[in-house]
């Protein structure tokens, strides 16, 4: 789902954060992701052993749908900050398929109340193509729509389902009973509840994968969602990001919700190159908060949205295309079905010759220098650290730690102040455990070049690295990086990181020790 976003700046992120807090108990109330759709979630790391769904957990999941209609809407809670809607809110799509995931766990009226937040909205006419049907009530006002409109709407869907589909993804599981053979979208004003669209799943089609409808808005007025996108440029990267939850939901409608909308906003500008919109989500993914787990899905955490900047990575990492889009990440959503997100990524990797250990130590030396490691990163937030050091020029030794959850990394910076010729610099760092475990060492020279070094520890972790010429007109800074890239997983655990399990193990403390001589 697409939440309407108020982009702002770092010091008013903590509002932001603080309007989705109130819904973070929710996630926790979920079945483990990857789960067979409705009563069982999976439990053991990568076997596919399932345990019920307990009515208790379904009756939260519930509770926690009706507390968010009453709160503005049952598909959004929007709030507002001296007139703007920002982000924050529970996500509207991933909200419907967990309810969809646990509603057989209830019975009675909590099953129909269930029934009547999954339902589709009710419209008037249609619109069809080969592929895809748009529902709307013709007229202006409320929740109707121009015929112009939704007949646009119809062709800008249909653009994107044969785009994925000549990818090589699978098509969304078609409706059989309203439109049979193809998918619904239905439009309404969403924008009196904060949000730009969302899909969800309906009826169970295999042991994973569903049917999906989605909901789009019925203009995208200017006057309401703001200039900085044109009405078009929303429908087209609303659409891209909201079809391809359909499109997930063919292949597995309890995958991690943190990939699930990490790829969905990624996908959006692979579509729409020149719209840019997904850019407003960087300052909350890993480019700014590499502190908070790569795979952290908690309502409170618009991560989930600014990590596609890890499958950016990825895609550019790995370039091979399949019809207009990088193979790379079809390759992960092929093995969704038979496993959790981490664990996909590391089976694509594998095929790839590479480790996901390997992978998130580069990806976490990029991001100390977008505008170098991306196509586009010179228009990306700039780079961040955890901690600054200045080294005069005299014989000193440093030293520091940083501990670090799974798939979180953490810099050093150190600086040569005043520093002339004849300097070095070693560093020295021990790794926790290195086999899941990584560092890094990037060199930026004053005339704008970078080097960079991953480090190989030995079996106790300890690895040493020399920098010649440390000195203040050839060296602006050296990042001393570690990364935790732990991703194994015991499921089932009630988190919402991958396969709602704890990473195993998750917590690592890392050292190094900078020295300057000559």
């Amino acid at each position: 789902m697409r939440n309407i976003a108020r982009r702002i700046n770092r010091k008013q992120r903590s509002l932001v954060l603080i309007a989705g807090m109130v819904v973070a108990t929710f996630v926790a109330t979920m079945p483990a992701t990857g789960s067979t759709p409705a009563t069982s979630v999976r439990t053991g790391g990568d076997t596919s052993a399932e345990q019920p769904v307990t009515e208790k957990v379904a009756r939260e999941a519930l509770a926690a749908a009706k507390k968010v209609k009453r709160n503005q809407s049952v598909r959004g809670a929007r709030q507002v900050v001296p007139g703007r809607h920002i982000a924050g809110r529970p996500d509207a799509t991933i909200a419907l398929a967990d309810l969809w995931n646990a509603k057989d766990a209830l019975d009675g009226s909590n099953k129909a109340a269930a029934r009547e937040l999954l339902a589709r909205p009710r419209t008037a006419t249609q619109t069809c193509s080969d592929v895809v049907c748009v529902h709307y009530t013709p007229g202006k006002g409320g929740d109707r729509a121009s015929t112009a409109y939704a007949t646009q709407v119809r062709d800008v869907v249909t653009k994107v389902h044969n785009l994925y589909v000549q990818a090589g993804y699978r098509k969304p599981a078609a409706d059989k009973s309203v439109t049979p053979g193809k998918v619904d979208i239905y439009l309404e004003n969403l924008y009196d509840e904060g949000y730009y669209g969302y899909c969800a799943p309906e009826t169970k089609v295999s042991k994973t994968a569903a049917t999906a409808y989605c909901v789009l808005d019925n203009d995208y007025a200017t006057s309401e969602y703001g200039s900085y996108n044109t009405p078009t440029e929303n429908l087209r990267v609303t659409a891209a990001h909201e079809y391809f939850h359909a499109v997930q939901f063919a292949y597995d409608a309890g995958e991690d919700r943190w990939m699930m909308e990490s790829t969905a906003t990624w996908v959006e500008d692979e579509v729409y190159d020149s719209i840019n919109d997904n850019r407003q989500y960087l300052g909350y993914g890993q480019l700014e908060d590499q502190r908070k787990p790569l795979d952290n899905s908690y309502a409170s955490n618009l991560g989930i949205y600014g990590n596609w900047i890890f499958f950016r990575y990825l895609s550019e990492r790995f370039a091979k295309e399949r019809g207009t889009l990088p193979e790379v990440v079809l390759s992960i959503w092929n093995r969704a079905p038979s496993t959790y997100s981490t664990t996909a990524i590391r089976q694509a990797l594998a095929q790839r010759g590479t480790t996901l250990k390997q992978e998130y130590i580069r990806f976490a030396a990029a991001n100390l220098a977008p505008s170098k490691a991306y196509s586009e990163g010179g228009a990306y937030y700039p780079p961040v650290y955890d901690g600054r050091t200045a080294l005069p020029a005299k014989r000193q030794t440093v030293d520091g730690k940083f501990t670090l959850k799974h798939l979180t990394y953490a810099s050093q910076r150190l600086v040569p102040k005043k520093v002339g010729k004849g300097w070095k610099l070693r560093v020295k760092v021990d790794v926790a455990r290195p086999n899941a475990n990584a560092a890094v060492i990037s060199v930026f020279r004053t005339d704008g070049t970078r080097a960079v070094y991953y480090l190989k520890p030995n079996s106790k972790g300890i690895a040493t690295k020399t920098i010649e010429g440390f000195s203040s007109k050839r060296i602006r800074k050296v990042e001393v990086t570690f990364a935790n890239a732990s991703s194994n997983f015991k499921c089932g655990q009630g988190t919402a990181f991958s396969c709602h399990g704890v990473a195993t193990p998750d917590k690592a403390t890392h050292r190094w020790w900078a020295k300057t001589y000559r």
